[in-house]
């Protein structure tokens, strides 16, 4: 095996997950069908060269996104405020006098709020499911180099491309000269940090450093976004490298026992308090769930605002997700918030009720 983005051949094993489930991100109408989709493995592997980490184990014929699969995150006020702060950078970066192509643009939303503020884009998804005159359904390439885009924007997308750097060729092959892209993606030093188990799973085939991805280009612009999180990367596409460059390599503060020993206190923590809630069935909550809870006798269901999820199953362990509005049926209890960033929204929704809040940086 050989790093998808310099061809090293020195890889080394650097953190392992077994038979978790593929799809993070779809809901099930049953507990029978949750707990009996396909599984696969987490074998994240690290390149010596470029610092590129991606799982060794994953199979792109076996992701279908099809409309079981729900990762809309627009129903929070605070990651509508980000996508707004997202539009002022764009807006700062002079995105609006560019005509934008949108690839991986899901269901339109941000789309649609870029359009609401004068800029020019067109979306790509060939999973597109809606009526919008501005969105193809169908994977972007050559064909569509007569729409002459000045910019492409590739939000959270990459991590989920088996082959990143044969993806950003074919882009650069289908953009008029001088063309630039705009990639966001998940920040590994972030998941480092926070010794994140629960952002580890199978969606993301790909984990980028602010090294790794800059190896891609000659030259690129990089920044933090969503408190850490995420991570961005401006480049002309001309500068897109044949082959990465070799980079920092080292993860100095990643440890594998570490991470494994924050699992153990997670499982711990909620085999203590019996009957919790886990607020967010996003990715991160059904990791967290499928690894403290596999069998499902501790966590008495998620907790999520998007209403395509409510009244579902997770993936897996078959636990249920309820709306906010239901927790009004809990005479109290405990919560764990998934992520941080939605702490103080979450807050106000359960004011007045009987519950105990925790972040999963405070029961550290």
């Amino acid at each position: 095996m050989k790093c998808k983005l310099c061809e090293n051949n020195n890889l080394s094993t650097i953190y392992t997950v077994p038979n978790v489930p593929i799809f993070q991100n779809k809901v099930y109408a049953t507990v029978s069908e949750a707990q009996n989709i396909m599984t696969g493995n987490v074998t994240l592997v690290m390149c010596s060269n470029c610092g590129f980490i991606f799982n060794a184990d994953f199979d792109r014929n076996a992701m279908n996104y099809d409309a079981q699969y729900q990762n809309e995150q627009a129903h929070s006020l605070y990651f509508k405020k980000y996508l707004l702060e997202l539009i002022d950078l764009f807006t700062e970066k002079k995105f609006h006098e560019m005509r934008i192509i949108e690839i991986g643009c899901g269901k339109g939303y941000f789309l649609e709020m870029l359009r609401k503020n004068g800029f020019d884009v067109t979306g790509f998804d060939p999973a597109y499911e809606g009526d919008s005159p501005y969105i193809v359904r169908d994977y972007y390439s050559e064909k569509y180099l007569h729409l002459n885009a000045d910019l492409i924007v590739l939000r959270h997308t990459l991590e989920h491309i088996d082959a990143p750097l044969k993806f950003l060729r074919g882009i650069a092959h289908a953009v008029s000269s001088g063309a630039q892209i705009f990639i966001e993606v998940p920040s590994f030093e972030w998941i480092l940090e926070k010794r994140a188990f629960w952002d580890i799973f199978y969606e993301h085939c790909n984990y980028f450093t602010f090294e790794s991805i800059a190896s891609l280009f000659q030259e690129s612009e990089q920044g933090l976004l969503f408190n850490n999180q995420y991570m961005y990367l401006l480049a002309d596409l001309s500068d897109l490298r044949e082959q990465a460059a070799p980079a920092n390599a080292t993860l100095t503060n990643f440890e594998v026992s570490k991470m494994l020993e924050l699992l153990r206190f997670c499982r711990e923590f909620v085999q203590s308090h019996s009957g919790m809630l886990v607020w967010g069935a996003g990715a991160k909550g059904v990791t967290f769930a499928s690894l403290t809870d596999p069998n499902r006798n501790y966590i008495s269901s998620l907790v999520d605002i998007n209403p395509e999820k409510q009244g579902r199953y997770i993936a897996k362990t078959g636990h249920s997700v309820i709306s906010p509005a239901q927790l009004a049926d809990f005479e109290g209890g405990d919560i764990l918030v998934m992520n941080d960033n939605y702490y103080q929204e979450i807050q106000k929704q359960i004011k007045g009720r009987r519950f105990n809040l925790y972040t999963l940086g405070a029961i550290q």
